[in-house]
């Protein structure tokens, strides 16, 4: 089962992620805030699909994600503690819709056949189940978060089971090249953005690192320098004799 492998790769980095101070409430507002993008697509999903069987499941989905995000939020102010006030920043964050879910009033439906639509479904909702149940295990002292994601892999089996089966139809209707090269082009994709969000993070991590390296052995010792070379004076400074005179004197005697 899906729900019963263990990704040992996400499970080493998030090992050393959320044991960072803070990660966990954040990481939780995230899936907040993902879970109810997911169910603006959804929604949208059920106006727009021709096929009238399938609005009943994607309403269904589409009610789960908003659980889910309910229960995700709640999860994530019972875990922000003295960071309640960012925490809570993040959950009402007004940009979120942009981030997760819907982006410029284009819901994911309406960019794609609904094949490519149930194939972006199965992967995206096999990966979660994956996720979660990672995360699971390491918040495992905390019953109530445990039964939160025991709750949630219920909901992600049936996402799992009806997308596939509605592959397998198209695959028995005779489009079987027409599933695999949508779930090959989501799985590029997905890649592609898993690839682009690296890529930000080690930004991030190359620019501070060398703008510390640059503070360390140019900006820090400059200052140091300046200080031990800075004549150091206090209040009024008396002149030389030379300028106790007059100027015009000084320039009449120069004459």
């Amino acid at each position: 089962m899906i729900l019963e492998r263990r990704d040992w790769v996400l499970w080493a980095i998030s090992s050393v992620i959320w044991r960072l101070p803070g990660k966990v409430p954040s990481k939780l507002a995230g899936f907040s805030h993902t879970e109810f993008g997911s169910a603006l697509d959804m929604l949208a999903a059920v106006l727009e699909t021709p096929r009238r069987e399938m609005r009943a499941r994607y309403f269904r989905h589409a009610l789960d994600e908003l659980k889910h995000a309910a229960m995700f939020r709640r999860r994530s102010l019972a875990y922000a503690g003295e960071r309640v006030k960012r925490t809570q920043a993040m959950l009402d964050d007004s940009n979120f819709i942009r981030e997760h879910g819907i982006n410029d009033a284009d819901s994911l439906f309406s960019k794609s056949e609904e094949v490519e639509f149930l194939a972006f479904v199965w992967i995206a909702e096999r990966r979660a189940a994956q996720q979660f149940d990672v995360y699971a295990d390491l918040l495992k002292n905390d019953e109530d978060t445990q039964d939160m994601f025991a709750e949630i892999a219920k909901d992600e089996r049936f996402h799992i089971s009806y997308s596939r089966y509605e592959l397998d139809r198209y695959e028995a209707k005779g489009k079987a090249e027409e599933v695999k090269d949508a779930v090959d082009r989501i799985r590029r994709r997905r890649f592609l953005e898993a690839w682009l969000r690296f890529s930000v993070v080690l930004g991030d991590f190359m620019s501070n690192l060398w703008l510390g390296i640059l503070y360390v052995l140019v900006i820090a010792p400059s200052s140091v320098l300046a200080k031990l070379t800075e004549k150091r004076s206090r209040g009024f400074v008396r002149p030389d004799d030379e300028w106790d005179e007059p100027l015009f004197e000084r320039a009449q005697m120069q004459a």
